[in-house]
């Protein structure tokens, strides 16, 4: 199926966006006509050799690989290039209608820079700072569910908004818009573009409940997020300027700004925690942008000004009342009837109706259908089987009620559910099968409560999805099946599933299954797998079976489907030997400081499309050539230190994640703490500050993150999750205080306006570099301790960048 709609809309909405940018003077008509003329000879090229190769394969009936790749893009680059084509057509249709052929004019209305040097500066800085962040926060949130929860789409979304506003940054001493009442209004009414473009795109591009190829999840996230972040920059570098009019240095500037970065960091977090619905939060930060400007720029009748605030009152009141997040899932979620949602600290939950059955749908896949009888078997069955007594039972996760049924048919005497959302948990409760008796439910992370429990099980059945992320790849480690087993009774049994049965097991595959297999097999004696609907591995001391037919017969299971009806012995024999043989043992153990499994997870995901592994890679590589394309010499120092400082920032929040396992709500008070740290450097004068100063704070800067690195096994065997959240905090505060100081050295004393705005471009672009880097690279290939390691190199390499400049 080719999205020809779909890409004609995305370039009538960018090229939109783009031309309205150019008309309030945001971006100059010059550069407007270059980005659009790049793109449309990009689309030509692509087009034209798309078809070329297609005339070959037709004509001469020449064996082109991905021939069906090159059909697609030459139907859909021809229409982003026939879209865009007619676009520029219209707007320069005077060339031809005019007589005289004169050349166009942008006629640019006169404005007068009202209140350019208002003394509201700092509130406006502070309140820039605090919605910017906020508006963040909760697309973070937004997207992270949409488009799957994985790491590297949220090194991709951090990247993405700092390069948005790298770019808006370096555009703002180009423009020629300086009334401040306008950018305001600019930028309060701009925060309404990302939630406007997520819901066309998730409708136009993504299918509900299905979880979008990287290349699909890059580029959706970075549509999304441009205009706004390019807006927040252009914003920030105005008001920068404004403030020095009134002799505020840019390093207060900055500081000011992150102040309104840390408070919202902290009320998101609060808000998250089952407050607030993430559209409720978006629509009333959206209104207060708004109103902040329409009464300090627009409004100076008393009584329009009280008219005003009653009416954004009665909004916001409807807001919280009336909850719009289920009109918005209802938009996202096509083909379903949402009656219900809620935003939970882990994630969201709704509640559909589809061809007139009830569903439940967890971050917009679908959890809870009713005729699930193969899976609930087969999650059930395989691990239970092998156990010759079986009273006590931990289950992990899953939906519980249709899993209890079959579980109920072996006769147990306890059953405990560890399941870490409420919402969850609640939701698959019985109340109709009162001989059943009732579970014991912990709403706790399981990794937390394998660890920290004293209690025995016969069997552990672990129901989570496979390890495609870093907080699900930490139930798939060697430290998490030496605590299960710890929990286990003599000859208890240990069941999981990391994936698919992929029937055909390609390279990428055998490596994740592999290094599952591998982490179970140094903790438990015996590991089998057994090829179902999904491949099953099943760990105990005691010699284990795939005579899964006669195990049945021998328990006498009243099965629907897992049984001699179905399944054979001997069938299921060969499949678990050909499995067993396919497993590699040279691959190494899957870790928490080294999570080869989700790394794996995302080679194996994107080696079932091989027409987006090369443009993925291309991809990648543009995104690492734009973000040096700010780097400059003189401010090296100020990029890799901001580099190395997103990638720790990432690695903090993965640390939080792999030992708490919620990074939904913490994360904030982690980027709190960052900037935190980011606004008293660069807002105070700390000890060792002023330039010559400098290599103190790099080799200061460079001996904590070392120290850090070394201190990962510690950091993570901590339990007290109270004392790792502040520790964790207090950790990213105190080196973002040297990074934020490097900022006030470099910026103290320029008069120029490009000068501040090139030290705030080359942080944007350093800071959006580290992020990609570290979450899509570095991470995933080193592991967490010795990524720690790669940073003071960064921070050195930047402070010989300088000192080499200098020389000069």
């Amino acid at each position: 199926m080719y999205n020809v709609l779909g890409t004609g809309l995305t370039a009538i909405l960018l090229y939109s966006i783009s031309y309205f940018f150019c008309r309030i003077n945001v971006i100059s008509l010059q550069l407007h006509r270059r980005v659009w003329n790049i793109i449309l000879a990009v689309t030509f090229v692509v087009t034209a050799f798309a078809g070329i190769f297609l005339a070959l394969q037709i004509n001469y009936k020449w064996d082109i690989p991905l021939i069906k790749s090159i059909l697609k893009l030459h139907v859909e680059m021809g229409a982003g290039l026939s879209v865009t084509g007619f676009l520029h057509l219209i707007r320069h249709l005077s060339y031809f209608t005019s007589r005289a052929g004169r050349q166009e004019q942008l006629v640019s209305p006169i404005v007068a820079d009202v209140k350019k040097t208002y003394p509201g500066i700092a509130s406006n800085l502070f309140l820039v700072g605090f919605i910017s962040s906020s508006v963040q926060l909760l697309l973070l949130r937004e997207i992270m569910i949409i488009t799957g929860g994985y790491e590297i789409i949220a090194g991709a979304f951090l990247f993405s908004w700092l390069t948005g506003s790298a770019v808006g940054s370096a555009l703002a001493p180009r423009s020629s818009l300086n009334d401040i009442r306008k950018i305001n209004l600019i930028f309060a009414t701009g925060t309404l573009l990302p939630v406007i473009l997520m819901v066309i795109f998730s409708r136009l591009f993504l299918k509900p409940g299905e979880t979008p190829s990287f290349l699909t999840g890059i580029i959706f996230t970075f549509l999304v997020l441009l205009p706004f972040c390019l807006i927040s920059g252009y914003t920030f570098i105005k008001l920068v300027t404004s403030g020095k009019a009134i002799n505020i240095v840019p390093g207060r500037s900055f500081s000011t700004e992150t102040a309104g970065g840390i408070v919202a960091g902290i009320l998101v977090s609060l808000l998250s925690a089952g407050i607030l619905n993430t559209y409720q939060s978006l629509l009333l930060i959206i209104i207060l942008g708004i109103s902040f400007t329409v009464l300090s720029f627009f409004i100076t009748n008393e009584y329009q000004n009280v008219v005003f605030k009653v009416a954004v009152l009665i909004v916001s009141a409807i807001i919280i009342t009336l909850s719009p997040d289920v009109l918005f899932r209802q938009i996202l979620l096509k083909g379903i009837k949402v009656t219900e949602t809620e935003d939970t600290p882990y994630g969201n939950l709704t509640k559909g109706i589809y061809h007139n059955e009830i569903s439940q749908y967890y971050n917009q896949r679908l959890l809870i259908y009713k005729n699930d009888v193969i899976e609930s078997e087969e999650d059930i069955h395989y691990g239970l089987l092998q156990s010759d007594s079986v009273e006590n039972i931990l289950l992990i996760s899953g939906p519980l009620e249709s899993r209890m049924k079959e579980i109920m048919k072996y006769r147990i005497s306890r059953l405990v559910y560890v399941e870490r959302d409420p919402a969850l948990s609640g939701a698959s409760l019985m109340a109709d099968e009162p001989t059943m008796p009732a579970p014991e439910i912990e709403n706790d992370d399981a990794f937390s409560y394998v660890r920290s429990t004293n209690q025995k099980f016969d069997a552990v059945l672990m129901l989570l999805p496979p390890p495609s992320s870093l907080l699900l790849n930490r139930y798939y480690t060697f430290e998490f099946f030496s605590n299960i087993k710890k929990r286990l009774n003599n000859d208890g049994i240990f069941s999981c599933s990391p994936g698919i049965n992929p029937e055909y097991f390609n390279s990428e595959s055998i490596k994740l299954y592999s290094s599952v297999f591998n982490s179970l097999k140094a903790v438990f004696k015996n590991v089998i797998p057994i090829a179902g609907n999904k491949l099953y591995f099943i760990a105990s001391d005691k010699v284990l079976s795939t005579k899964i037919c006669s195990m049945v017969s021998a328990k006498n299971l009243n099965n629907s489907y897992v049984g001699c009806g179905y399944f054979s012995d001997d069938l299921i024999s060969s499949k678990s030997d050909d499995v067993l043989a396919l497993m590699d043992s040279k691959i190494s153990n899957n870790s928490l400081t080294r999570p080869i499994a989700c790394y794996y997870y995302q080679s194996f995901s994107l080696s079932k499309n091989l027409n987006e592994k090369l443009p993925s890679i291309i991809l990648l590589g543009l995104l690492f050539a734009f973000s040096i394309r700010y780097f400059k010499p003189g401010n090296a120092v100020m990029f890799f230190s901001a580099s190395a400082l997103a990638g720790y920032e990432i690695i903090l929040m993965l640390m939080l994640q792999l030992t708490i396992g919620n990074m939904y709500q913490l994360a904030g008070l982690i980027i709190a703490g960052v900037m935190a740290g980011l606004a008293v450097g660069s807002g105070m004068k700390i000890p060792f500050s002023g330039k010559k100063k400098v290599v103190t704070k790099v080799l200061l800067l460079s001996l904590f993150y070392a120290i850090t690195g070394l201190s990962t096994g510690w950091i993570m065997e901590i339990e007290s999750h109270l004392f790792l959240t502040f520790l964790l905090v207090l950790a990213g505060f105190l080196p973002a205080m040297i990074t934020g100081s490097f900022f006030r050295d470099l910026t103290s004393g320029q008069a120029a306006d490009r000068e501040s705005s090139a030290v705030y471009s080359a942080d944007l672009s350093g800071s959006a570099l580290g992020f990609i880097a570290f979450t899509g690279l570095a991470i995933p290939l080193l592991g967490i301790e010795m990524s720690l390691l790669v940073l003071p190199g960064l921070v050195l390499t930047g402070y010989l960048f300088t000192g080499i400049t200098r020389k000069r």
